[in-house]
This record gives structure tokens, C-alpha cells and sequence, in this order.
């Protein structure tokens, strides 16, 4: 499958070449902008697109404090960042793409609610399958040489951490196989 994967350069690191036709955004570039770029770049039927961000995870519910982090507020994706409140604005995305890949911390976490209302909203209106994880992610900026110095910025994902889900734009969420990945 042809993948766009769009990098909010505030995670660090470069996407490396050939994974994909890579969008380059950061936290000046307007959604509007980002997602007319994403759109540009899916020239193929069978377009995926992967969103490489920082997802929001806090470690406060129920007002007290927790040890375990919890996601499910949103992307920081972009000069307006995407949450609950503006989710609606993937719908810019309908019909282009077969699966948006949130590789994000958390945003298939319960922190506004059980439901996991962020990723079931963002797959409906942008009425595609939404695959993401409800754990904080662990990522690898870049290579080390011998003497522990990063010697060459690509970015790597490895394996999922956490339950993985795949969201269908119909509301049904179903559990998804953590193997399975658009960015190694």
C-alpha cells in the first residue's frame, strides 16, 4: 500500500526515505495547510496515511493524581493541535485514504471517557479506519555511534506498546494486531 505519512517535527527525528511520501509540519503550520498536503500527496488509490505526532497523555483523572498515564485528549499536531473539540476537522480527509495510522502516545486512551471518544470521532468523520494504541509510545529518534551520540536522525517506532485498536467509521472498535505497522 502506498503510505503518506505526515511528521509533526516536534517528534524528533526524520522519517527515512522510502517508508513513504513524507508532509512535514510543525507547530506554526495551520491544520488546513497540513491536511490540503496530506491530500496532494495521495495520488494512488489505496492510500494510507500515517500521522507521526506527540499524543497528550496526563497522569491526572478523577481529580487526583495517578502514576499510570492515560491518553484519549488528542494529537499535538499542527499550530491548533487536534482534540476532542475540533476532531471534526479529519473530515477534510474523507475519501482519500483507506487508514489513518495515529502514531501518537495515546490516542486511543480513556482519559475523557471509556467510549475512547477522540479516535471513534476522528475515524468517523473522516470515514476511514483509524488504527491506535491507548499506551504511551516508546520511539528511537535516531542511530547511536559507538560513543552514544546520535549519528543519524531517522526516526523508529518499533513494535506498539499497550492495546492497539482499530476504529471503524461505523463506531465499532475492535482489538488490532500490534504487529502490524506503516513506520518500522
Amino acid at each position: 500500500m502506498p503510505t503518506v505519512i505526515l511528521h509533526d517535527q516536534r517528534l524528533d527525528g526524520v522519517v527515512e526515505a522510502g517508508l513513504g511520501t513524507v508532509v512535514r509540519v510543525d507547530g506554526a503550520t495551520p491544520l488546513a495547510q497540513a491536511f490540503d498536503s496530506v491530500k496532494a500527496a495521495a495520488t494512488a488509490s489505496g492510500t494510507e496515511l500515517a500521522i507521526a505526532c506527540h499524543g497528550f497523555m496526563t497522569h491526572t483523572y478523577d481529580q487526583a493524581s495517578n502514576v499510570d498515564l492515560r491518553g484519549g485528549e488528542g494529537l499535538q499536531l499542527c499550530r491548533e493541535t487536534l482534540q476532542v473539540g475540533n476532531v471534526a476537522r479529519v473530515s477534510a480527509l474523507k475519501g482519500y485514504f483507506t487508514k489513518i495510522w495515529l502514531m501518537a502516545c495515546g490516542p486511543a486512551g480513556t482519559f475523557v471517557h471509556s467510549s475512547r471518544p477522540f479516535c471513534r470521532e476522528f475515524a468517523a468523520y473522516a470515514d476511514t479506519v483509524v488504527i491506535a494504541s491507548d499506551t504511551a509510545q516508546l520511539y528511537f529518534p535516531g542511530t547511536h555511534d559507538a560513543a552514544g551520540q546520535v549519528s543519524r536522525r531517522v526516526l523508529r517506532f518499533g513494535g506498539w506498546e499497550g492495546n492497539v485498536f482499530e476504529f471503524l467509521p461505523n463506531g465499532d472498535v475492535r482489538p488490532f494486531n500490534r504487529s502490524e505497522s506503516p513506520v518500522p
